[in-house]
């Protein structure tokens, strides 16, 4: 390819690049309710409030931290969807949006699976956010938090059902 070819390929990347920009995310952080959040319906132990905080809260709740690059297009499509998906899944601060409070219990069972198997936090959100990461003793806490207040039904837990998350609409990372 010589060097006239090369140059109009790098300028309309650059033009796509910029076109995209005007595209814009779904960014939001809806206002926090503290009655209707987890540590209003049920006694959340400091440290496990901490673990949610560190690893869970950025898209499992209303105050999302949103990094330099969820404002570069295509990343930014990429950041919010995964953070809509989440707090659809889970919000810590939107704990009174669970159905039923079986399904409530689910969700903090399967908080505890996910972790014990390493899905949560996810791996892509480690990459950029490496404070995130869950040690073997958080995930113990976690759990022996879950497991108090919210008990399997069954053995194996009631929650199978539900094991998925926000990367069911990337069936490519699977």
């Amino acid at each position: 390819m010589n060097r006239a070819k090369i140059a109009k390929l790098v300028i309309a990347c650059v033009v796509v690049f910029a076109l995209i920009q005007l595209i814009p995310a779904s960014r939001t952080n809806p206002p926090v309710v503290a009655s209707r959040s987890l540590a209003a319906h049920m006694d959340v132990p400091p440290q496990v409030q901490n673990i949610f905080k560190r690893a869970c809260s950025d898209c499992h709740s209303n105050e999302t931290v949103w990094p330099w690059y969820s404002h570069v297009a295509p990343v930014s499509w990429y950041v919010a969807h995964d953070v809509n998906v989440g707090r659809s899944h889970v919000n810590l601060d939107n704990w009174e949006a669970q159905e039923s409070p079986k399904e409530a219990n689910e969700h903090l069972g399967l908080t505890c699976k996910l972790m014990q198997q390493g899905k949560m936090p996810p791996s892509d959100f480690l990459l950029m956010h490496k404070d995130a990461r869950v040690s073997p003793a958080d995930i113990n806490t976690v759990c022996a938090w879950t497991q108090k207040v919210a008990p399997d039904e069954e053995e194996g837990g009631g929650a199978d059902h539900h094991d998925h998350h926000e990367h069911d609409d990337h069936p490519e990372k699977d």
